[in-house]
């Protein structure tokens, strides 16, 4: 059991550190603040992916597709 949801991430993080053999993680941008500096912190490499598209307010397919092919 963790406490709050930046708790629950820096264990899970902790526990993909030590025990998953990648060591990058996928955090989508735009993300919390908090988020990319916990895993940091628990020692992943953090990477970001689009997914938003603020001239839209939509999806952005193209960007995500981009991103997570060459991930």
């Amino acid at each position: 059991q963790c406490l709050s949801g930046t708790g629950s991430l820096r264990v899970g993080g902790e526990f993909l550190a030590r025990h998953y053999h990648q060591r990058t993680i996928y955090l989508p941008q735009p993300t919390w603040g908090n988020h990319p500096k916990v895993f940091g912190l628990a020692g992943l490499s953090v990477k970001t992916y689009r997914y938003y598209a603020p001239a839209t307010r939509g999806l952005d397919f193209q960007g995500l597709l981009e991103d997570l092919g060459s991930a």
